[in-house]
């Protein structure tokens, strides 16, 4: 693996951690129900162990896994006022981690 493709996918794994983080805050700081707060947030918790020991195929997985939170956070985003800043912020950080994802993705590729 080259030395770009390792600092991509370690942005990934950070990525993926400051998501985790701006969803496990939604019940916090806005009246997100319980519910809708889990469907967002599990999916993220599935592919993490493999994120962590470096796989590609948990890369892989990882832009599956953020289907349902995005659903979600435009959805809050929409329809909830109070809801708006932590929803916008989760889809920013989403749509982040979707992007450097692919990045590593590429990367790891062969050529």
């Amino acid at each position: 693996m080259s030395a770009r493709a390792a600092a991509l996918r370690r942005l990934a794994v950070a990525a993926w951690l400051l998501l985790l983080l701006s969803v496990a805050a939604w019940p916090f700081v806005a009246p997100i129900g319980r519910l809708p707060w889990a469907l967002a947030f599990v999916p993220l918790l599935l592919p993490l162990p493999a994120l962590l020991a470096g796989s590609t195929r948990a890369l892989r997985a990882a832009t599956l896994a953020l289907t349902p939170l995005l659903v979600i956070a435009v959805t809050e985003y929409l329809v909830s006022e109070s809801a708006r800043l932590p929803a916008g912020l989760s889809l920013g950080l989403a749509f982040a981690a979707f992007a450097v994802i692919v990045a590593a993705l590429r990367a790891a590729a062969p050529h």
